[in-house]
């Protein structure tokens, strides 16, 4: 591996409005440092939550095998393909019986996930459907140290306190809990230069709209705007050639822009783009990044109007648009130009699944966060103008 110095890393901050207990390191080649950062610490028993693509990654491999030089690395053998109830019970139970000291995840967001949801459901007792669907059993404090290493720019799990849950019935929920934040994250632009066009579009766009849904947000605060501006500014110049023309210096924006963005929304939560979605990903099997985004310039042209004139154009600015109107078509050209559909038509959606995403698409915990929100009969409407 190249030696790289040039590593950023943000502290644990917070204020009033504010708060982030996660330690980052942010650079090319940062995952070097794990094994500094491991020693340091003192953990002895270690589980390794890895992809598949993950685990063919030389410099991931390099890594595992110093660490194996002075501690007991145990590396999961079921792969993770969604953090829903069985992967993340298994996972558990399986934690539950090795006491392991630390938990490090090295993935896209379903494996995060489903780390995140083990690190803390591995010192309670039952399933994970206790804590959120039938809430028979609370969280308490106690947790295994969990270290997050992002392979994708997107999901921006590594430094949020929460965690996609899929149930049995393919509703979506969220395991919260302030103790869920990781104790560290190591963000590598270079773990996620293997990523295919297609995965880097979709987490790509999912790390715009989280920023964009930050910053309406009504829960946002001085700093949380500060990280979702600058991330926006980040994606919007970075993601086409992310996508299109793959090379370090674009790779290396979008994983920061990623990180910037989940700081932002990790203390805000997303809105109506997000709780939109989550229907349209259980029932037709539509992306995670492609399903927040298609209604995004939608939801720009109808939010924007109601910001304070200072807001607004802080937000313009940041996306390089003259006008609410103009802010939608260039967030329209984007995902046109990455490969990503902007008609629900287009996604095998059927006109009459609008009333069902209307039905199950107004999550509360979501859809209350923004600043304007449709009734049920203008939502419909609202999508069938872009079906």
């Amino acid at each position: 591996m190249k030696k790289n110095k040039s590593f950023k890393t943000f502290l644990p901050k917070k204020t009033k409005s504010y708060f982030l207990p996660t330690i980052i390191y942010f650079g090319r080649g940062v995952i070097e440092k794990l094994p500094e950062i491991i020693k340091k610490k003192k953990h002895k028993n270690i589980l390794f939550v890895i992809s598949n693509s993950s685990l063919k990654n030389t410099e991931v491999g390099e890594v595992i095998e110093k660490l194996k030089q002075n501690v007991q690395v145990t590396i999961y053998p079921n792969a993770i393909k969604k953090s829903d109830y069985k992967t993340i019970d298994t996972l558990t139970n399986f934690c539950r019986k090795n006491s392991f000291h630390l938990i490090v995840a090295i993935g896209g967001g379903a494996v995060l996930d489903t780390a995140k949801c083990a690190a803390i459901l591995a010192s309670h007792e039952g399933l994970v459907k206790d804590y959120i669907e039938t809430k028979t059993r609370k969280l308490s404090k106690k947790k295994v140290p969990f270290i997050a290493l992002p392979t994708t720019s997107g999901t921006g799990s590594e430094v949020t306190p929460w965690a996609t849950v899929w149930a049995d019935n393919k509703k979506k929920y969220s395991l919260t809990n302030s103790d869920m934040f990781a104790e560290i994250a190591l963000v590598d632009p270079q773990l996620s230069d293997s990523l295919p066009s297609s995965v880097t579009a979709e987490s790509g766009i999912d790390a715009l709209c989280q920023a964009i849904e930050s910053y309406w947000n009504l829960n946002h605060n001085p700093t949380s705007d500060k990280y979702a501006l600058e991330a926006i500014k980040t994606i919007m110049s970075s993601l086409e050639g992310a996508v299109n023309n793959p090379s370090r210096t674009f790779r290396d924006n979008m994983a920061l822009g990623s990180l910037l963005g989940g700081l932002a929304f990790s203390n805000t939560q997303t809105t109506i783009c997000h709780a939109v979605s989550y229907p349209m990903t259980s029932h037709w099997g539509v992306p995670h990044g492609q399903a927040t985004s298609i209604t995004l310039p939608l939801f720009i042209t109808y939010t924007l109007p109601v910001l304070t004139k200072k807001r607004k154009q802080k937000l313009l600015q940041a996306i390089g648009a003259t006008s609410p109107e103009n802010a939608a078509k260039k967030i329209t050209k984007l995902m046109k130009d990455i490969g990503l559909k902007t008609r629900l038509s287009k996604l095998e959606i059927p006109k009459a699944g609008i009333k069902q995403i209307v039905a199950e698409g107004f999550h509360p915990d979501r859809a209350k966060n923004a600043p304007r929100i449709p009734d049920s009969d203008e939502l419909q409407k609202m999508l069938y103008a872009i079906y």
